[in-house]
């Protein structure tokens, strides 16, 4: 029989050579795997939607805040408030999806295949963002209505991303990027 105490320190070594080899070829392959041009293209989605999702959310965050104000005063120096507040929002909002639009178009895909037309589709719906933002940024009171195309954009992207060919992780994680 083997004395297993005497072999600990080489049984520990084995083990940890063997747990930091499993852990770096997990590593490489999830390295692999995101450098996949569709999970790319899903970073730069992720970034552009959580950015005008932070937009939307603050600015109607403080429109509910000011419906639920009862004080006439106090509502209006909540609305003051906001007006000042739109060009600063609107433009990091804007920077954002700037940047998201420059990964976006920085995937290596060929040019005419479902994926490039998903991007394309995309990059317009950003690009009617940022249209969007610097509409806020010059008229802070036209906040209040977004402009169809946003929409319109947002619907063409999905219907791209919805005709890929991608994998039960990659389609999932589109359709929770761009739920409505």
């Amino acid at each position: 029989m083997l004395n297993l105490r005497n072999h600990r320190v080489l049984l520990s070594a084995v083990g940890a050579f063997l747990v930091a080899g499993a852990g770096s070829g997990i590593a490489w392959s999830q390295a692999e795997r995101t450098s996949e041009p569709a999970d790319v293209l899903l970073d730069a989605v992720e970034h552009s939607e959580s950015t005008m999702r932070d937009y939307i959310d603050e600015i109607s965050g403080r429109f509910d805040e000011i419906e639920a104000t009862s004080d006439v005063e106090q509502k209006e120096e909540l609305a003051a408030a906001l007006m000042t507040d739109v060009p600063d929002l609107a433009e990091e909002a804007r920077a954002g999806v700037l940047t998201a639009k420059e990964d976006a178009k920085a995937v290596p895909l060929p040019d005419g295949g479902k994926l490039d037309r998903a991007r394309d589709a995309y990059v317009a719906h950003i690009d009617a963002w940022i249209a969007e933002y610097d509409q806020a940024i010059l008229s802070p009171a036209g906040v209040v209505e977004v402009e169809p195309r946003v929409n319109r954009t947002f619907d063409q992207a999905v219907a791209a991303f919805g005709r890929l060919d991608l994998d039960a992780d990659q389609e999932g994680r589109a359709a929770e990027l761009l739920a409505d």
